[in-house]
């Protein structure tokens, strides 16, 4: 078979203001965070975004199955109207449940692969964990064997860091995905950081870049 480019530019359309396409190209990591703080209105939209009720019994991500095995932790460290601490987000009642007091950004950030610094900086860290055993235990009679429920929180977990960026984006903030942790010294820290029998999938930052 003969191959023939067939160039896309022409037909795309030009991104409109406001527009999901607009977003996806002003999507950016963000690495260097200022001090302004985050209003609790702001980590309302990034909790909603990432795991939160849309209509009915569904959540702002897909999920093979409806199962929703993902959690999301918000580390708050700089937030107006919220207490710095560990707050444990509950999507059907679309609330923050305070689980362990205190500011633990860095500690949390301190768990990464890479210089930190600029991580804890960032005025809230939001954790996203799975019941990895569970989505297997649900999956099992699909191949490959034992392995394909694990597949299935990975790519939930990707759906709900992007649901971040892009609401991040929206809203003028910036965000940053990290997935190189040290997953032991994370599930050290404290039993309320990672709920227990958790997996921890991956950490994204948020705030107001400098």
């Amino acid at each position: 078979m003969t191959q023939r480019e067939v160039p896309l530019q022409p037909v795309r359309s030009t991104p409109s203001t406001g527009g999901l396409a607009s977003l996806l190209m002003r999507r950016r990591s963000t690495r260097d965070f200022g001090h302004r703080p985050l209003s609790i209105e702001q980590v309302a939209l990034m909790a909603w975004a990432a795991q939160g009720r849309t209509t009915g019994e569904r959540r702002s991500c897909p999920s093979a199955h409806a199962l929703y095995p993902l959690t999301l932790t918000v580390i708050a460290g700089n937030v107006d109207g919220l207490a710095a601490g560990a707050y444990r987000y509950d999507a059907e009642r679309d609330v923050l449940t305070l689980v362990a007091e205190g500011d633990h950004r860095d500690p949390v950030a301190g768990t990464t692969l890479v210089d930190h610094a600029w991580l804890r900086e960032a005025a809230a860290l939001l954790l996203l964990s799975g019941d990895v055993e569970a989505a297997a235990r649900h999956f099992a009679d699909q191949p490959p064997l034992g392995r394909r429920g694990e597949r299935y929180v990975w790519l939930e977990a990707g759906h709900a860091s992007q649901n971040v960026y892009l609401q991040a984006t929206e809203a003028g903030l910036g965000a940053v995905l990290v997935a190189g942790f040290d997953d032991d010294r994370l599930l050290g820290l404290s039993p309320a950081v990672v709920p227990s029998g958790q997996h921890p999938l991956g950490l994204l930052g948020v705030g107001h870049p400098a």
